[in-house]
């Protein structure tokens, strides 16, 4: 299963175990869905704890490891819109 946003989904019930049987892409909105339905825990990405959720617990995970991110996009994706974001993320990045 591939989670959007980095999230990762560490433990799932029916409706996360039915997407991974069919290879959906799950969106944030559909995981924290299933999280306040019950149905799973996931390590999360800060940006999606943030603002905090009704009705679901954070707790940070101070001990571990930092995590990176990459930018993807289609190879044949000559957009001008994909350009500038990549230009800007490359700029915005550290080191």
């Amino acid at each position: 299963m591939v989670v959007a946003e980095n999230a990762q989904v560490v433990a799932g019930g029916e409706g996360l175990e039915g997407a991974c049987a069919h290879g959906q892409l799950l969106k944030p909105l559909q995981v924290l869905l299933e999280l306040a339905l019950g149905r799973a825990i996931a390590v999360l990405p800060r940006s999606l704890a943030r603002p905090q959720h009704p009705g679901l617990v954070h707790v940070p995970v101070a001990d571990a490891p930092r995590s990176a991110l990459v930018l993807a996009w289609g190879q044949e994706d000559r957009r001008r819109l994909v350009a500038d974001f990549v230009a800007s993320a490359v700029e915005a990045a550290p080191g």
